[in-house]
Formats: structure tokens, C-alpha cells, sequence
């Protein structure tokens, strides 16, 4: 075992709402310090010391270099008669920005990111066209920060104009329809931050950031967070406003009078103001808007609502709710698609305006449908598919020929044919009956005797659907299965499955995912000691728990950008906006749940845990490192010589999005590497 630097032990004890709670290493939470980052760097240098050692570690970046290159296609997306795509060619550090000024016109590249720096490490994280596809605004992130720096492009001559605002994280962007500019939403602080208060803007174009004119602020809700959207007939601004990562919404409007000279003056109306459920505009026809709704609905239905009279009891319902959740909706021309899960993968219905069944999009199989992107004047819709052993393709879906199609020919992995997922339900330990996937070479063995890697997620209301990773296509190259449990706090079955591991009920989750791995073990594709588990921010929290609370139940656990310590989590970048989440420290019934499961306080000096690498970006403004530090610091200290905790953390490398292609190889490769020395698989 390696010999691991020395990490100083501090006094720090806070009183919590009566309840004093020991944080010896505090000090790692001051990331810029010398002190910090002279431990930072002894400890990437034992972990490389382990890892260069190992044998196939070459082989492991070769395998995975090669399952990284493939051409990838986004689905595209159109303004007037120009069609915008993604695509790498395989190997590319960011992805390149396509248009076709015409359906059959050639495509030519709008923007390179890749031009921007060698390293890759500047890129393009948004974009919106403009109506007619005259300008593309395009938000650029450096360092894959959250925070970005909002440019305009001519798409005709492909140079940028003037305009660039700064102060903007996350923010859609939604242009008038007289193309002259568009709403945006800017962090009141001199940086884009996660505790920054909001406020809606309009930026005109030509005009420097300092004159954009405020549209909504409201001081009183610091917290509150929002969206802007525009209807496709320019007639209205919606205003999207929620509490954090709450699910439920309230859903604004401004008239904007005439579209092709928008009064931005007009005054807001508060639509629903109630904070009671998700509200989500899809379409509309004038003043009857088309919404997506929990509303009398926990799996979601689509109404019509007449914004003159919106009372709920004057709804119409379009969409029934149905046992499968819908988690989206999208209009092409006088037919809706509606995107549900059914036991966690996609499933495309198509509707008429009145409700009336028009049938099913076929799929290409059991896996994920995602960026549903309709192009109402060619009654297209384009949309990309993947699954576990298909890496993401777009595909277009003609609505009168109920077709499906390939938008771009992609190239088949043949050496995934020999691989299966199969689904598969467990019972968790109050008897829940919970769905997973298990993907595994075809006519395995069931002896127990399999490497397998088992992950989960179980939070924010996110579902864990089919979609391929270059990394687990390695893995199971490797010779290993791939577990996903479905496990409760997810979104998988709509709100109750959900609400089911929220807040002083997280607890469930973990039960779940505890269940999941004795399934595995049960059925005998695995035993303990080939048993690993991983997964990244809120799935770190998952499997952390998991191997703080059955140590002996792992073999091996890689971690990414892990969530550890739930009493200062609100005290740290994004943590305050995941109280609707998690519930609060700062309430003592919450403290008790949160210390409950707590991986940084669930560590006991007297167990033993299975091998762990802990991996963090230095840059990681949405979940601090400083979580990844003390826990690794804690897991040393207490295993010492007789356990195996390593610490990669990798130099100017945020959470994401836009991380650059080469340092995913790099992570993986590590990742990887990690797994198949501490499960002691053989060649």
C-alpha cells in the first residue's frame, strides 16, 4: 500500500443548532491556499506512483482511446430554412458547430472551438439561433466552469459582431422575434456564482451590456432562479422562476404586444404563482397555452390553458397522465410528440391537438430518446437516440410518412454485438420492487465470478436511462458487467418515486442501491470481493454511502466529484440550492437525517473499506473539491497502511460541461485502470 502524505489534523468543532460536529480538516476548503495545493500535489503524486505501475494500464488507454473515436452527431436543430448541428470527429477535443444554409446545401463549419486553445479547454456550451437563423448567440465556458461568456455570430459571413456579456451561468437565452435582440438571465455579481442573485435582462444588439434593460428582478427571493422562453409567434415572453433545484415552478408572462416590434415595457402577469406543482410551456395558440403539468397529475399530463382564464378547473387535457411519467412534449405543426419513460427508457407517442392517438415513434430499441428538436414548417422531428451498446445518433421522424430515419450515417460498433442489456427487478428492503439494467457479454455464466460495476442516482428528480459511455464500452471490453439500479429519488416513475428518497428520506435511495448490489450477488454475477461501484456528484453521495454504511459488501469504489459532507454542503458553491433536495443543516430534524448518512461522518475508525479512488477537477465551481479532500484525508487517516484510499485531482478542469475529449481519455484511463488493479482482473 502506498505511504500517504501527511495531512495536518485541526480543532475545528461547529455547533450546529446545538449539536457539536468535529471538522479536523477545514482547512482543505481554502482550495487557492499553498498549503492546499502543496497536498494536492503529494497526493496526485502517490496516485500516479500506484497507477504507473500498473500493467494494463496502456492497454486500458489504448481500448478506450479507440471506443472515443467515432463521429458524433448532435441532432439538429433549425431557424428559417437553416439547419445548426454538433460534430466531432472522433477524437476532436470539442465538438464543431455546423450549419446548412438550405435542407440540401453542404454543410460548412459556423464555429470551431478547437480554434480557440490547444488544450482544448475553452467551449461552446449553448447556443440559440435567432427566428430566422440570422445570428447564433453561443455561450463559450473556460476550464468547463459554469459560468460563460455570451457571444453573438453573422451565420452568413460566420464572424462575430460586437456584442459579449459577461455575469451569465445556465442561462437559455430567448430572441425576439424582430431579431434585434434577446432575454437573458444575469448573475448580480461581478462573476457568475452560484449564490448570486438573478435578474432577467434584454439585450439589445450593437448595445453594450451596461445599457441591457431590466425585464424582472425580484430582490425579495434571492435563491429563486429562472428561465426565459419566447413563444414561436413571438407573442409572448415566459418567465420560468423556482426555488433552487426545487422541481415545482412558478410561470410568468409579458405580452409583448407585436412581435415584430415587442413592447418591452409591458406589464408581467404572475400565471402561476403558487409554487404546487411543474409547469412547463410547450406551445401556443394565441392565448391558449399548451403546458406540461404535475397539476392533478404526478406523472405529468399536457393542458390547454386559456391564459384569460386559468383557473385549473378551466383546463382542458390533451395528454392523459398514464403510469409511465411524461417528462416531455414537444409541437410539430398540429401534432404533439410526447416523450415518456416506461420502466426507465423512451418511449415517443404522437398526438393530435385534441388528444387523439396518432401512434408511436419507432425507436431503434430499448434506450433513450433526448434533444428533441421539431422543425414545424417540414412536419420533421429531429431527435437522438442511444442506448448502452449504441453511442448517440440523430435520427429524423417524418410526421406523414411515420418514418424514422437516420440524419447522418454513423458508424456501427460490430464489437458491441457480442454485449446485451437485459432488464431485470429486485426487491429493495421495504419491499419496493426497483428496476436495473445489466448489460453483459451474451450467454454469461451466472457463477459469480464477473468483475461488475454497479451505479445509481436516485436524486433531483433524474432518471437513469440507457446511454452509451465510451468508458463502460471499455469496461465490458475488459470483460466486466455494467449495473444501473433505478433506485428511488429519481424520476423514473414520476413524482411519488421521487419524493419517495427526498430530503430526511434519503435514506431509501441508498437501501435501494444496497439491494441492488445483494441482487447481484444473489444471482451470482458477482461475489463482493469483484463488486464495485461508482458514480459522480449526487451518485458519489449514493455510493459513498453505500460503502461507508456495507463496507464489506465492495470490492472497489471509484467516486467522481463526490457530495461527502452534508453538514457544510450549503456552505459550499451550489450547495444552497439543493436544500429542496437534501433538507437543510441549518434545521435540526434535518441535521439528524443528513448525519444519518453523511459519508465524511459515517467513516469508523474500527471498519475496513473496500478500495477507493476519489476523483475532483480543481476548477469545480458546482460541487467544491474540498468535499473529495476531506474525505480522502479521513479514509488515510483511518485505514493507514492497511487500506487503499487515492486522490487524483486533475488542474484546471471544472465540473462541466465541455470538458475537452483528451482529459476524459485521461480520467477514464485512470478510472479504469484503478478498477482493474483493485478487483484483480485478469487479462
Amino acid at each position: 500500500m502506498p505511504a500517504y502524505p501527511a495531512t495536518s489534523r485541526g480543532n475545528q468543532i461547529d455547533d450546529i443548532g446545538g449539536q457539536r460536529v468535529p471538522d479536523p480538516y477545514r482547512w482543505l476548503e481554502s482550495l487557492s491556499s499553498p498549503a492546499v495545493r502543496s497536498w494536492i500535489s503529494a497526493q496526485n503524486a502517490v496516485t500516479e506512483a500506484f497507477l504507473a505501475q500498473a500493467p494494463r494500464r496502456k492497454e486500458i488507454r489504448d481500448l478506450l482511446t479507440s471506443a472515443w473515436n467515432y463521429p458524433r452527431i448532435s441532432a439538429p436543430f433549425s431557424a428559417g430554412e437553416r439547419l445548426f448541428f454538433y460534430e466531432n470527429g472522433g477524437l476532436e477535443n470539442q465538438p464543431s458547430l455546423y450549419v446548412r444554409d438550405r435542407p440540401d446545401a453542404p454543410a460548412r463549419v459556423l464555429i470551431d472551438p478547437n480554434a480557440f486553445s490547444n488544450d482544448g479547454l475553452i467551449a461552446i456550451v449553448d447556443q440559440s439561433p435567432s427566428p430566422d437563423g440570422r445570428y447564433l448567440e453561443y455561450g463559450v465556458s473556460t476550464l468547463g466552469s459554469a459560468a460563460r461568456q455570451v457571444r453573438v455570430r453573422d451565420v452568413k459571413t460566420a464572424q462575430d459582431l460586437g456584442d459579449e456579456l459577461r455575469d451569465v451561468r445556465d442561462s437559455s437565452v430567448a430572441w425576439t422575434r424582430d431579431e434585434r435582440g434577446f432575454f437573458y438571465v444575469r448573475d448580480e455579481t461581478r462573476s457568475a456564482s452560484y449564490d448570486a442573485r438573478q435578474t432577467v435582462y434584454y439585450h439589445r444588439l450593437g448595445r453594450p451590456q451596461s445599457d441591457d434593460q431590466v425585464i424582472y428582478e425580484n430582490a425579495e427571493n434571492p435563491d429563486w432562479r429562472y428561465g426565459v422562453q419566447v413563444s414561436r409567434d413571438g407573442q409572448y415572453l415566459l418567465i420560468d422562476a423556482r426555488s433552487g433545484t426545487d422541481w415545482h415552478n412558478r410561470l410568468y408572462l409579458i405580452d409583448l404586444d407585436n412581435p415584430g416590434k415587442p413592447n418591452l415595457r409591458a406589464p408581467l402577469v404572475k400565471l402561476f404563482d403558487a409554487n404546487d406543482a411543474a409547469y412547463d410551456f410547450v406551445a401556443n395558440d394565441g392565448p391558449v397555452f399548451y403546458l406540461r403539468t404535475s397539476k392533478g397529475a404526478p406523472r405529468g399530463r399536457l393542458v390547454a390553458v386559456d391564459i384569460n382564464t386559468p383557473d385549473p378547473e378551466r383546463w382542458t387535457t390533451v395528454v392523459r397522465e398514464s403510469y409511465d411519467p411524461l417528462v416531455e412534449v414537444a409541437r410539430i405543426d398540429d401534432r404533439f410528440v410526447a416523450h415518456r419513460l416506461h420502466d426507465a427508457h423512451s418511449v415517443l407517442e404522437v398526438y393530435a391537438l385534441n388528444g387523439g392517438s396518432r401512434g408511436v415513434v419507432q425507436l431503434p430499441g430499448v434506450g433513450t430518446a433526448s434533444e428533441l428538436r421539431p422543425r414545424p414548417e417540414s412536419r420533421e422531428l429531429y431527435f437522438t437516440y442511444s442506448s448502452f451498446l449504441q453511442p448517440p445518433a440523430p435520427y429524423r421522424y417524418d410526421l406523414d410518412g411515420r418514418n424514422v430515419v437516420s440524419f447522418a450515417d454513423a458508424r456501427g460498433d460490430t464489437s458491441l454485438a457480442k454485449y446485451e442489456t437485459t432488464q431485470l427487478f429486485f426487491t429493495s428492503k421495504d419491499g419496493t420492487r426497483v428496476p436495473m439494467f445489466i448489460t453483459a457479454r451474451r450467454g454469461i455464466t451466472l457463477d459469480g465470478t464477473h468483475a461488475t460495476l454497479l451505479t445509481g442516482g436516485g436524486g433531483f428528480n433524474a432518471s437513469m436511462t440507457p446511454t452509451f459511455a465510451p468508458d463502460i464500452a471499455t469496461w465490458l471490453q475488459l470483460g466486466g458487467i455494467y449495473a444501473v439500479a433505478n433506485v428511488r429519488g429519481g424520476g423514473e416513475y414520476g413524482r411519488a418515486w421521487h419524493g419517495a428518497a427526498v430530503g430526511d428520506r434519503k435514506q431509501v435511495a441508498i437501501d435501494d442501491f444496497v439491494a441492488a448490489a445483494e441482487f447481484l450477488i444473489g444471482q451470482r454475477y458477482t461475489r463482493s470481493s469483484l463488486l464495485a461501484v461508482t458514480g459522480r456528484g449526487h451518485a458519489g453521495l449514493l455510493t459513498a454511502a453505500a460503502i461507508t454504511q456495507r463496507p464489506k459488501l465492495f470490492g472497489a469504489a471509484v467516486i467522481d466529484d463526490g457530495l461527502f459532507d452534508m453538514t457544510r454542503f450549503v456552505r459550499l458553491d451550489a450547495g444552497a440550492s439543493w436544500i429542496p433536495e437534501y433538507g437543510s443543516p441549518d434545521r435540526p430534524s434535518d441535521l439528524r437525517a443528513l448525519l444519518a448518512y453523511s459519508p465524511l461522518h459515517a467513516v469508523a475508525s474500527d471498519a475496513a473499506y473496500p478500495p477507493t479512488l476519489l476523483t475532483a477537477g480543481d476548477h469545480d465551481e458546482v460541487i467544491a473539491p474540498s468535499h473529495s479532500y476531506k474525505f480522502a484525508a479521513t479514509l488515510q487517516r483511518v485505514q493507514g497502511q492497511s487500506g487503499l484510499t487515492l486522490l487524483r485531482v486533475a488542474s484546471d478542469v471544472g465540473y462541466g460541461p465541455g470538458l475537452p475529449t483528451s482529459k476524459l481519455i485521461a480520467l477514464d484511463t485512470d478510472r479504469l485502470t484503478f478498477l482493474v488493479s483493485a478487483l484483480h482482473m485478469a487479462r
